[in-house]
């Protein structure tokens, strides 16, 4: 009978703590809302699937590549200058939420693509980058994310919150 007694504090605990670690993660994924999108004239956001990352270049792969553009104009042709974050999720998800770590590595990059600018190359160091899927067609996502010079100082944040839609 006392090892029931002993058991029963220690179970109790490990449920109440797992019950609240699982409701706390959910709270954060279902947190993104359609509200406050960023109104963009100039930008074009898409995703494809069974894409993968290979630099700044979108390759046949077996993940997800998400594609934001921010044009400098409204003429959109080929060759037209633009800045973008480019950034890869794994194929099979409803939703990402990337932490720092995530954000800085080789699955989102940041694009200048101005041939004739000289501009500073900036990469991702943190901030925040999630989505969720609407439907099969569409996803929601949301960014804030900080961009750091060669030298590491933070130069730049680029914010949308949009949505995405199947190329």
């Amino acid at each position: 009978m006392k090892l029931k007694k002993n058991l029963c504090a220690p179970i109790l605990i490990l449920f109440i703590s797992t019950v609240l670690i699982v409701s706390c993660k959910k709270e954060k994924l279902t947190n993104l809302t359609p509200d406050n999108l960023t109104e963009c004239p100039t930008c074009e956001t898409h995703f494809r699937e069974s894409a993968r990352l290979e630099g700044a270049q979108v390759e046949h792969g077996n993940a997800m590549v998400f594609q934001y553009k921010n044009y400098w104009s409204s003429d959109r042709s080929t060759g037209a200058p633009y800045t973008g974050l480019f950034f890869e999720v794994h194929e099979g998800q409803s939703f990402f939420d990337f932490d720092e770590n995530t954000i800085a590595s080789e699955k989102a990059v940041h694009i200048t693509m101005c041939p004739f600018c000289n501009t500073i190359p900036l990469k991702p160091v943190g901030g925040k980058l999630k989505g969720k899927r609407v439907d099969k067609n569409q996803w929601l996502v949301e960014a804030g994310v900080a961009l750091a010079a060669p030298d590491g100082s933070v130069f730049d944040t680029l914010a949308f919150k949009h949505y995405f839609t199947r190329n």
